[in-house]
């Protein structure tokens, strides 16, 4: 929400960064298209894109209906791409930067009432691998980032709002991870990836979780020091389909 967006701007601005915050319907390229100059007017350029919408109809095969499966597509699948489009050029132009692509666990598995929202987080890996290879040459790393949450929690589903979080019972309401957890807990990760370039580490699958224990284990210099190659079995998610689709109720 709108209010959701102002409450993040002001927590950046209380820490010394500066912030703009600006509503647009990804699913409409037209409204990408002024997101682009509204940035680019305001900063100049572009160094990193993170791309982090996403909807989902939570709806079964048979009960999605073709608008529930277009809207999906158009908001974690065509948005991504449209994005990269339009703001690609300036970070070309900058001489590289880092685009961010937020997966899931729906990118990996199957599950029930996930038919249009797991189709296009398989869909957003390919993309990622794609712009990786084109992109490399210009400097511009591209990964892809499973995110998670702390040991012990849960995110909070894409849909819900703050608003009707504090509607939910307590109970139900204790077990998501709070924001201040999440950003004490994956901060590095996320810096990480931001900081990469097209010589760095590109083309990958990450989780936040594994990626942030590697950084907090072995530092910094550590692991940037051979960001070129693999970092870990543990942090690198090798993108295959599974064999047979589990189904998790």
């Amino acid at each position: 929400t709108r209010s959701e967006l102002e409450g993040t701007a002001e927590a950046i601005r209380s820490h010394g960064g500066e912030a703009m915050t600006v509503s647009v319907d990804l699913a409409l390229e037209g409204e990408i298209r002024r997101l682009r100059d509204l940035v680019l007017g305001a900063y100049g350029g572009l160094d990193v894109l993170v791309n982090n919408a996403a909807t989902s109809p939570w709806k079964t095969v048979e009960e999605t209906t073709v608008e529930d499966w277009d809207r999906t597509m158009a908001v974690n699948l065509r948005a991504p791409f449209l994005l990269s489009k339009a703001f690609l050029p300036a970070m070309k132009a900058r001489g590289g930067g880092s685009v961010i692509n937020v997966s899931s666990k729906s990118a990996e598995m199957g599950f029930v009432a996930e038919s249009a929202y797991c189709p296009s987080k398989y869909g957003l890996e390919g993309l990622t691998q794609c712009l990786a290879l084109e992109l490399k040459p210009h400097n511009v790393a591209v990964n892809s980032l499973n995110v998670s949450a702390p040991e012990g929690k849960r995110l909070k589903p894409t849909e819900l709002t703050l608003a009707e979080v504090d509607m939910l019972p307590e109970k139900i309401k204790a077990g998501y991870a709070s924001d201040e957890s999440m950003v004490g807990a994956f901060t590095d990760a996320w810096v990480f990836l931001a900081l990469q370039d097209g010589n760095g580490v590109t083309g990958q699958r990450f989780s936040t979780r594994m990626l942030a224990s590697l950084l907090e284990k072995e530092g910094w210099e550590a692991v940037v020091a051979r960001r070129r190659g693999r970092l870990t079995r543990a942090v690198y998610e090798t993108y295959e389909f599974p064999g047979s689709v589990r189904y998790q109720t």
